[in-house]
């Protein structure tokens, strides 16, 4: 059978959920066994059979046994797993008398278990409890006709040791990114809904298995103004992203009332949050939309942040004025603000820089090519320009992109 630590490692290396690691270490020990019962442990206290292989692929069992994807409670008090868990090395070995005194004596699950085991000619039963950091999560069950080679069994606790640390591993690594995407879309808000206005937002995470970062977008009405803004905290992490969640809760304190210009908003959050002690470097733009003479007056700042594009008329240009410092760098700069008028039909695209950096492309390069990008769509509406722009610009990114669309409707 030769290492069988070896092949386990091998067959583990690239499966990143928990199911597919337990099926891949089925269909490695179903070489050695007659058959193999794949089980997944879970908090609190449930089993879910995973997988049921024999060397001829799938089979089914007894109802009362659970098909695949069966769920049970009280996985560590009733049935055989606690004596498994108090066995040396977490691996029980049961011969045919061992199972039929189980079934005169065992209670009432770990009498089916066993009895089951007999239905199905077993002559020898090894039970592999796999456990990580003191914490059960899951069984492997190996039934054979024969007596399994003694050399095979004793390869088993290796086994078992690598199968439950790459378990953790996978079950860590779903939670991470559960709880990260769950934060992430938490800090991200709905759009607002606002006469005259159409918007759209996206935020695309780069592909590093955590779906959460410092870049974010907001839009929200007060009550004289819409103020849109965008972003770009320093880092790539949970940390980035509470950063991040610090500023945009202040940004918007500090927006609500409407009294600040873009400039003195941006001044104003600087300063608190050295008050604070929220030591992190930003970019960002923040813009306020306001109704005059029949258009959308937009007045904005930028604090060190990639310029936005204005689609006007049929034309795309960069909105370029000089940018003030980023924030976190001396919160005692004054900051200018900026004014346009959006006619209906004209486009706004705010976006980070995730969008245009690309490593061995000038950023002039894929500015400009962003700019022609929007001018050559610029009569789609926000969401469907926002799919394209993502689809041409972002697909290869090496960093998160967040992207607000919008556009003046009248």
């Amino acid at each position: 059978m030769g290492d069988l630590l070896v092949r386990a490692v091998r067959v583990t290396a690239t499966a990143a959920e928990a199911d597919v690691l337990l099926r891949r270490v089925a269909a490695l020990l179903v070489d050695v066994a007659d058959w193999v019962l794949a089980d997944r442990l879970d908090e609190p206290d449930l089993v879910t059979r995973v997988a049921v292989l024999t060397s001829s692929g799938p089979v089914d069992l007894p109802p009362e046994l659970g098909p695949p994807a069966a769920r049970r409670s009280s996985a560590g008090s009733i049935g055989i797993l606690p004596t498994v868990l108090a066995s040396a090395g977490h691996v029980l070995r049961l011969d045919e008398a061992a199972l039929r005194a189980v079934v005169a004596e065992g209670d009432p699950h770990a009498v089916r278990q066993a009895a089951m085991a007999l239905e199905r000619g077993a002559t020898d039963v090894v039970l592999i409890a796999l456990v990580a950091r003191g914490t059960p999560l899951g069984v492997l069950t190996l039934g054979s006709h024969r007596r399994l080679p003694d050399d095979v069994v004793a390869q088993l606790p290796d086994v078992a040791r690598h199968v439950a640390t790459a378990l953790d591993a996978a079950r860590l690594l779903t939670l991470q990114n559960a709880v990260a995407s769950t934060m992430q879309q938490s800090l991200l808000p709905p759009l607002p809904a606002v006469p005259g206005l159409s918007l759209a937002a996206r935020y695309a995470p780069a592909a590093r298995g955590l779906d959460v970062g410092g870049d974010w977008y907001d839009a929200f009405r007060t009550t004289t103004d819409v103020v849109v803004a965008i972003g770009d905290v320093t880092g790539h992490d949970l940390a980035a992203a509470a950063r991040m969640a610090d500023l945009r809760n202040l940004l918007r304190a500090h927006a609500v009332d409407g009294l600040l210009s873009p400039g003195d908003l941006l001044s104003r959050l600087a300063q608190t949050a050295s008050v604070l002690g929220l030591h992190s470097t930003a970019t960002v733009t923040v813009g306020r939309l306001s109704r005059e003479d029949g258009a959308w007056l937009l007045r904005w700042s930028n604090a060190g942040h990639p310029p936005p594009v204005l689609l006007s008329q049929g034309r795309a240009r960069l909105l370029e004025e000089e940018p003030d410092l980023m924030l976190g760098v001396d919160e005692t700069r004054p900051r200018a603000t900026h004014a346009v008028a959006l006619r209906p039909g004209d486009l706004l695209v705010l976006y980070t820089d995730g969008l245009v950096e690309q490593r061995g492309t000038s950023l002039d390069e894929r500015l400009e090519g962003l700019r022609r990008a929007v001018e050559e769509n610029g009569d789609a509406m926000p969401d469907p320009l926002a799919e394209h722009l993502l689809r041409t610009f972002a697909a290869a990114s090496a960093d998160d992109v967040a992207l607000l669309v919008l556009r003046a409707d009248g």
